[in-house]
């Protein structure tokens, strides 16, 4: 995993003692390598943008936000309501990423000491800018600042991948997930990230 604070095949070996169903797919499925994000404006914009669509629709606003403003602060507190249609944000969301930018066209190194700071640190500070919430700070923690512990109960594909690969008949409620998930710590991250691939190749064998 390029450029991540840990070792994933370290981390693989030891969810694999700890959990063998969950070592049982880590032994038939391969982790493709992350690019670390390393603009935090562009990063905590693609998660407000992923909030509730699939990561089909995510992928496509996103990109056409992206071509649109090159993911500029500047250029995104410009976009007309015209082009904020063109690009399928919701009202609600174009309002927390115009807010977000204001916050990085102000200071653009407003949250850059946020890679110092632990973890329950980043999720207060970032829970404050309106439109993010724990979900949002956890990925940008797992995505964007490579830490190898976080689990996000709220996340509706660990929930189906866990509720399919456990064979549960319904899903426990959050603090069971939190739970649950505790076997995988010190590397909830690539726990999650194996459960999101299972998922996804779950899926497309299906369609």
């Amino acid at each position: 995993m390029h450029d991540m604070n840990y070792d994933v095949a370290e981390a693989e070996k030891v969810l694999a003692k700890v959990d063998p169903i969950l070592g049982k797919l880590i032994a038939r499925q391969k982790l493709e390598p992350l690019t670390p994000r390393v603009d935090y404006f562009a990063s905590l914009c693609r998660s407000i943008v992923g909030q509730q669509v699939s990561v089909a629709a995510a992928t496509a606003i996103f990109t056409r936000l992206e071509q649109a403003t090159a993911m500029r602060p500047q250029k995104v507190l410009e976009l007309d309501e015209e082009q904020v249609r063109t690009i399928g944000l919701s009202k609600q969301k174009a309002s927390y990423i115009r807010d977000l930018a204001a916050h990085f066209a102000r200071n653009p190194d407003v949250y850059n000491h946020l890679g110092e700071q632990s973890d329950e640190l980043v999720i207060k500070e970032l829970v404050e800018i309106k439109g993010i919430g724990v979900w949002t700070a956890q990925m940008f923690l797992m995505f964007t600042l490579g830490r190898p512990d976080v689990f996000a109960p709220d996340d509706l594909g660990l929930q189906n991948a866990i509720k399919k690969l456990y064979s549960l008949d319904v899903l426990p409620p959050k603090k069971e997930l939190e739970k649950f998930a505790e076997k995988w710590a010190p590397y909830r991250t690539t726990a999650s990230l194996h459960l999101w691939h299972y998922l996804s190749n779950t899926l497309r064998g299906i369609v």
